[in-house]
């Protein structure tokens, strides 16, 4: 029988993500802070890359943690929560700017010829398909980024170029598209939540 199913080993894994809750909660805090005068000064794409790179973070601080505990990496030491920073960069550009700034100009551009009504529900649905249908490709076209950063995370003696031979020697071409359907549900909730809270604190509706 697997260790995945094994009552213990899940009740383990629970309180390592519980004891770890509370840092990750005021990261994100940061992370949503310091983004919002960086759009103000320069443009939500800029802002987007800046929240890749304390998302990064987030999830670095949340790898080496387990990573740590688990006894799994290597040379694992918290310092590196940003290690990878410039593969978290491009993949928030992507996953998170992408559905954020071009579901209007997608819905437009290709919905709306073929759903041309102006009722507020057709124009409620368009916009929404267009957000989740984005959310999904760019999720895939990221996971590249993310799985690399994580290599660089877990494996502390890989640099940018060492990560990618690395992960391409275990899996292939594809590392790519591996595991991403695992993301999808995140970045979808992610990718609401930013139409629904962020772009009105953004101002761009």
């Amino acid at each position: 029988k697997s260790r995945a199913f094994n009552p213990g080993v899940k009740a383990s894994y629970l309180r390592l993500c519980t004891s770890i809750y509370p840092q990750q909660a005021a990261l994100r805090m940061v992370q949503v802070n310091v983004a919002t005068p960086i759009k103000d000064n320069m443009n939500p794409w800029v802002a987007f890359a800046a929240l890749g790179v304390l998302q990064g973070g987030i999830y670095g601080h949340a790898n080496i943690e387990l990573a740590r505990r688990l006894g799994v990496g290597s040379a694992v030491k918290l310092s590196g929560i940003f290690r990878g920073s410039l593969f978290a960069f491009a993949r928030d550009i992507i996953s998170q700017g992408g559905p954020f700034m071009l579901s209007h100009r997608f819905s437009e551009r290709y919905l709306d010829p073929v759903l041309p009504s102006t009722d507020k529900t057709t124009v409620t649905a368009k916009h929404w398909i267009s957000v989740l249908g984005i959310s999904v490709v760019a999720t895939y076209l990221s996971h590249g980024f993310h799985v690399c950063q994580t290599a660089m995370q877990t494996n502390q003696s890989l640099g940018y170029w060492g990560a990618m031979r690395h992960v391409y020697a275990r899996h292939g071409i594809r590392f790519l598209i591996n595991g991403a359907e695992a993301r999808v549900g995140l970045l979808l909730v992610t990718n609401i939540f930013n139409e629904i809270f962020l772009k009105p604190a953004w101002g761009d509706r």
